[in-house]
Formats: structure tokens, C-alpha cells, sequence
């Protein structure tokens, strides 16, 4: 180990297990990067509010709400629908939480999202668990922001053909396919596919992100009881 990762405590493990999900990631963060260029909020309290919210379905969802001239009511519960899903992704995380420091406990929770709670590594080792789970967090929220910086500077020079308004949609059918060979990754394509369909009057693109939160939390309910 090198100076650097022990003094910063880095786990290279970590490094490599969150690098594909930032290949990913990555046509989703220059989507979002470039509708912060063309929006009203501004670049600046764009780029901030990426990194509070610490994940793009839910921020992608408020700042085309916001477009659409939604009430702020309508479009704080499209953001809580959304992210009602990592209410289970803790509950499911609790035990491996228990046993670690409550500054870690506050800032380890702030970071969960889907491609945490898919990594997060088992319980056993609290000390080997928390610079994994750092390490993979600071990872994520460097790439990802990085790649809403590069959607805002090179928006203008894009073409217009791209299809970047496939990259939400990809992405999550990316997280979703290795599961279908599963009961609970059939029910969150059942379940989240139709919920979709049903919000497809949405402005768009929302009803694919609260299809894809509500067939996620199905599947975790469902995997709970199993």
C-alpha cells in the first residue's frame, strides 16, 4: 500500500468495483450536465445541487418538472417518490451500519444510492467496510459531477442527433437486466415497466424515473419477505 492510500485511506478495491458503474454513469451525468446549461437555475446552483442530491434520477426529474412550470408541491413529491426507494436500500444496510461511528453513520447514509447499495460489501469487518464504502462513495461523486462539468462546457458544441435522451432509461435497464433471472428483478420490470406506462402523460422522461423507483422498491419489498 502507498503512502497515499494509507494516509487518505484509500481501498483500491473499491476503485475497481465502482469503475464500471461510472462508464455507465457517465452518458446520464452529461445529460444532466447539459440541461443545467440550457436551464434557469443556473450552472453553479446546478452543479451544487448535484452534489446534494448524490443522484441523477431525482434531480434530472426536478429540473424537468421545474421546466414543465410545476407547483413546487408536484414537484417535491415527484422527488420523494423517486428516492422512496433508499428508505429500503437503509433498512437493508442497517446491520452493516450498526457497528460503525456515528460521524460515519451520518455520512455514510448520505451517500446511498442504487450503485452503493449494490456494491456495499458484507458485514464483518466495520474498518474494512468503511473505507470501501468511502472510497466507492468519493469515486462516484467525483465522476459524476465530473461528467455534469463536461456536458456544461461542451453542450454548445454537441451535436443535436445525439441520443442522450436514451442515457436515464439505458441506464437503468443497464442496473436492471443481470437481475431478471430473478423474482424480484421480474417484479420491478413488471411492476416498474407498468407504472411507467401509466405515468407516461408526465413530462418526459419522469414517468420512466417513477417507474423505475416504484418497481425498485416493489422488488425490494419482495426480496425482503423471501
Amino acid at each position: 500500500m502507498s503512502l497515499l492510500q494509507r494516509r487518505l485511506r484509500i481501498d483500491p478495491a473499491a476503485v475497481r468495483d465502482i469503475a464500471p458503474m461510472l462508464l455507465g454513469m457517465a452518458p446520464f451525468g452529461l445529460l444532466i450536465g447539459l440541461t443545467l446549461g440550457t436551464h434557469t437555475v443556473g450552472a453553479a446552483a446546478g452543479l451544487t445541487s448535484a452534489a446534494l442530491y448524490y443522484g441523477g434520477t431525482a434531480h434530472l426529474a426536478a429540473l424537468q418538472l421545474i421546466t414543465a412550470g410545476a407547483a413546487p408541491p408536484a414537484i417535491l413529491a415527484g422527488v420523494i417518490a423517486i428516492n422512496a426507494r433508499l428508505l429500503l436500500y437503509g433498512a437493508a444496510l442497517a446491520p452493516r451500519f450498526a457497528d460503525q461511528p456515528r460521524w460515519f453513520r451520518w455520512l455514510g447514509a448520505a451517500t446511498v444510492v442504487d450503485q452503493t447499495y449494490a456494491l456495499a460489501r458484507p458485514a464483518g469487518d466495520p474498518v474494512g467496510f468503511r473505507r470501501h464504502w468511502l472510497t466507492m462513495s468519493a469515486t462516484l461523486a467525483v465522476g459524476w459531477l465530473a461528467g455534469h462539468v463536461v456536458g456544461l462546457v461542451a453542450g454548445p458544441v454537441l451535436p443535436a442527433w445525439l441520443p442522450l435522451g436514451i442515457a436515464a432509461p439505458a441506464m437503468l435497464v443497464g442496473l436492471l437486466v443481470p437481475h431478471l433471472k430473478r423474482r424480484t428483478g421480474q417484479t420491478a420490470a413488471v411492476i416498474g415497466g407498468t407504472v411507467a406506462a401509466l405515468a407516461s402523460p408526465l413530462p418526459p422522461g419522469i414517468g420512466t424515473l417513477v417507474g423505475a423507483a416504484v418497481g425498485i422498491v416493489a422488488a425490494t419489498l419482495v426480496g425482503r419477505r423471501r
